[in-house]
Order: structure tokens, then sequence, then C-alpha cells
């Protein structure tokens, strides 16, 4: 994944300002896993026994019965062939189905065509955008807002199951 972070594509889409050190980088992800706590779910994108990604669910709040979502797919010789959607919707059935939150959210830089289309093709609803939210790379970059109701899943599911 620390290889990932160093590809500059991914990075700009995942909003990474500075590659972290390989010794940071394990650091940060020893302290994900054993400091586990309830707000936060990581997970691996395995394909052939080999991780082609990370998906997680953060910022989970079971008052409001919401969570953000993330996801990368790191390993470029997977990009395009639907290993994203598939993830995206198995992170939806654990948070509607196991979690039963009422709402997951995300936000897309407007730049990352990939992911807006992503969005929009497992029927999240575009909530807005947050214009020149995030400072990096020497610019400031719009994030649409997007997010998807338990009901909404249940249809996006049956149509992407089909």
């Amino acid at each position: 994944m620390h290889v990932w972070e160093l590809d500059e594509e991914i990075a700009m889409a995942s909003g990474i300002t500075k590659p972290r050190s390989l010794e940071v980088f394990q650091t940060m992800y020893e302290k994900y896993f054993f400091n586990v706590n309830q707000s936060l779910q990581l997970y691996s994108i395995v394909l052939d026994g080999r991780v082609i990604g990370r998906a997680e669910l953060g910022l989970i709040d079971r008052e409001n019965g919401q969570a953000a979502f993330g996801i990368v797919i790191g390993e470029r010789s997977s990009w395009g062939k639907g290993y994203g959607k598939e993830a995206i919707l198995e992170l939806l059935d654990v948070a509607f189905n196991a979690l039963h939150l009422h709402k997951v959210y995300c936000e897309v830089y407007t730049f990352n065509e990939r992911s807006l289309n992503m969005m929009h093709s497992l029927g999240f609803h575009q909530d807005g955008i947050l214009r020149e939210h995030e400072f990096f790379h020497e610019a400031y970059h719009d994030l649409a807002v997007f997010s998807m109701l338990e009901a909404e899943f249940r249809t996006a599911f049956e149509k992407n199951s089909k």
C-alpha cells in the first residue's frame, strides 16, 4: 500500500500532499490495527491472494446512523475491471446490514472523473460541491459530496446484482 502512496496519480486522487516514508506509513497502520476503535473499520481488497486496494468506513457515528467511506484500488492492472464497484457494494452491505446505519457518504475531488462516474453509476446522490475546499499541490480543489441512504442502497444493490 505504501507504493500506491508514492504513485503520483493515486496520491493526487486520494488527496495525499506528501508521501510518507515507509517507517511513518507502517507506524500509522500499526496504530490503526492496535488501537481499534468503533469509529473506523479498514478492509483490504484482495484478488487472487494479493492486496489490490483498500476500503474504509470511518467517522462511524452510531447516534446519527452515518459513516464516511473511502476506497482506493492501488494496483493499476486492476483498474476499470469493476473491483472498486464490487468493494463499495460490499462496504455498503456492511454499513447497512451489519452496522445498521442510515446513511453513508464520501467526498470526491471534482477532477477525479473515474470516481465521480462510479458514484453516479452506483446510485449515490450528489449532495453538493464544497468549493475550493482543500489546498494541496499548490491549488485549491473542489470536493463533490455524495451520499446514499439505506433505502437507496436496497435499490442500487438490486440493480447491480442482476
